[in-house]
């Protein structure tokens, strides 16, 4: 038949006909999509229902989920298309049966495959047997017990920033809070997890070149796994291939993901090497996160992780506990200095709720030694400072860091009910934390305003607590959960207590004033994970 056709067709018509081969096949493909696919009826944009390299574009345009929740404001409905096979939710209904319920009916989709390598970790893992056992080698090195035992790690890394802030206080010069918060955390990392300092803060008082240098490039992974994750069908191959295309800024991602990835390595090979030989258990073995790996067993075969596995974990530890700390401690205080009568609440509260700390943290007693307690324990600031807790929880309603949509496969052959709506079996189905969290419908038509008392003022709102994605939610929530948020509690409780802070620019701080910045969201950028666009400059002062 085709050569039959060929043969009447006129040779300089054959450019048209092969035109119209190929046209024909994708405007079937784009009506079906548009008019006749079961998620044809979800509002959103034109090509997002046709192809997922519109959510590679929104990834790449470092606002994904504030474009998202834009969407849901723009539509007026809390589901939204975002892909072909996509939906964005923000009901409430959605956070228990998908994350808390969910399990093996609604399982992480291929989404996850781009944030690991050939060895996945705990956090791209999708096999649901896997992943709870290699949770259950973890969980104990995150529990608030194993925080306490470690304390004083936490304690000598704050004595170096409260030290570096006693000088700055000294000079009045301004500074990037921003960039010492998260040198601190960088350096809290790796003792929690490697028994060892990085060292960042200590090189940045001197050589902030160097310091700038040691930090691990975890927004270069990030976005590149967003981005390459957001198409799935062609995830594998974008990982393969795009290290060969000769662009810089695709080199420069490629670089940044094989810097954390050898800095892992290193960090495993050196704690290997260093419990060669000692015996487990014995006197003066510090028992970090990694550690705890390395020793722990299989359940049912005894069989211990390989090198892989634990580099892979070492990489997550490395992603997950570097960023997302910092850029929430951050992202609270950029709230308390835009919202000062919060501030004062939280000032007036510590000052009634906990004694001040001792010396200055720079006064020496001795050969080397510090006079005075560094920072207060997680017991005391936990028991005793219920609003700045509320303040906590209120940041991250407003302004969650890990911000990547949570997207989960519907795998029961008859669908499901979302919302009172049905989707059928294979759609996936996400909830955006930045999107749900700020639904007026949920939230009130103040969502967009930091008010840390709306947890304690209304009932409901009260009860939504559990229903906060800030960490993701169920079975598959950050590991580091505990661990995230007692380290912000102990060491905004310190600061604030021991320093007053002010934004430098005395326009910005004069806007403050006339209540400029009230109701009105930060300016951020996202590669999965949030942070502010632009530095927190600020002043400080000994209080």
């Amino acid at each position: 038949m085709a050569s039959f056709l060929l043969s009447h067709v006129d040779k300089a018509s054959l450019p048209l006909v092969a035109l119209i081969a190929l046209f024909v096949p994708f405007i079937g493909y784009v009506v079906y999509q548009r008019h006749f696919h079961p998620l044809a009826k979800y509002p959103g944009p034109f090509w997002a229902s046709i192809t997922d390299l519109w959510q590679v574009s929104e990834f790449l345009s470092l606002q994904q989920p504030y474009n998202l929740t834009d969407l849901h404001e723009k539509y007026n409905s809390p589901f939204v298309r975002y892909g072909p096979d996509k939906i964005s939710i923000t009901t409430e209904d959605a956070i228990p049966l998908l994350f808390q319920k969910g399990g093996r009916h609604y399982p992480k989709t291929e989404f996850y495959d781009a944030y690991g390598a050939k060895t996945p970790n705990v956090f791209g893992m999708r096999d649901v047997g896997m992943h709870s056992i290699r949770r259950r080698h973890m969980s104990h090195s995150f529990s608030l017990s194993y925080v306490k035992d470690m304390e004083q790690y936490l304690d000598i890394n704050i004595r170096i920033l409260r030290h570096r802030f006693e000088e700055l206080a000294k000079t009045g010069e301004a500074f990037n809070l921003k960039t010492l918060l998260h040198h601190y955390v960088i350096d809290v990392l790796g003792e929690l997890a490697f028994s060892q300092s990085f060292g960042v803060q200590e090189l940045a008082s001197v050589d902030a070149a160097a310091a700038a240098a040691r930090v691990p490039p975890v927004a270069e992974h990030s976005l590149l796994a967003a981005t390459t994750g957001a198409w799935p069908a062609m995830t594998r191959t974008l990982k393969k291939w795009l290290p060969l295309v000769p662009h810089k800024g695709l080199h420069d991602l490629f670089e940044g993901r094989n810097k954390c990835a050898a800095l892992a390595a290193e960090c495993v090979q050196r704690r290997i090497g260093e419990l060669e030989g000692v015996k487990e258990g014995s006197a003066g073995q510090r028992k970090d996160i990694l550690t705890n790996l390395i020793l722990a067993t299989h359940p049912d075969t005894g069989e211990r992780l390989s090198q892989a596995d634990l580099e892979a974990e070492a990489f997550g530890f490395i992603i997950a506990g570097t960023h997302t700390t910092s850029a929430t401690t951050s992202l609270l205080m950029y709230h308390l200095l835009h919202y000062p009568d919060t501030l004062q609440k939280v000032v007036a509260e510590l000052d009634e709720k906990l004694p001040p700390l001792d010396a200055d943290v720079g006064e020496k007693a001795g050969p080397g030694a510090d006079t005075g307690r560094a920072a207060y324990s997680v017991t005391e600031a936990d028991a005793a400072l219920p609003y700045l807790k509320l303040c906590i929880r209120e940041n991250f309603r407003l302004t969650p860091v890990f911000t990547m949509p949570l997207a989960r496969r519907v795998m029961a052959a008859e669908g499901v009910v979302v919302g009172g709506e049905h989707f059928p079996q294979g759609t996936s189905l996400a909830v955006c934390n930045h999107a749900f969290h700020h639904n007026p419908s949920i939230w009130g038509p103040d969502h967009n305003v930091f008010d840390p008392a709306r947890w304690e003022n209304d009932a409901a709102t009260s009860g939504r607590a559990r229903y906060l994605m800030h960490f993701g939610l169920g079975s598959r929530q950050c590991i580091g959960k505990t661990v995230a948020q007692t380290n912000i509690v102990k060491l905004c409780s310190t600061l604030i207590r021991e320093f007053d802070f002010q934004l430098a620019d005395a326009n910005e701080r004069a806007a403050v004033e006339r209540g400029e910045f009230y109701g009105k969201v930060p300016h951020m950028v996202s590669v999965g994970i949030s942070d502010l666009s632009q530095p927190l400059l600020v002043t400080v002062k000994k209080r």
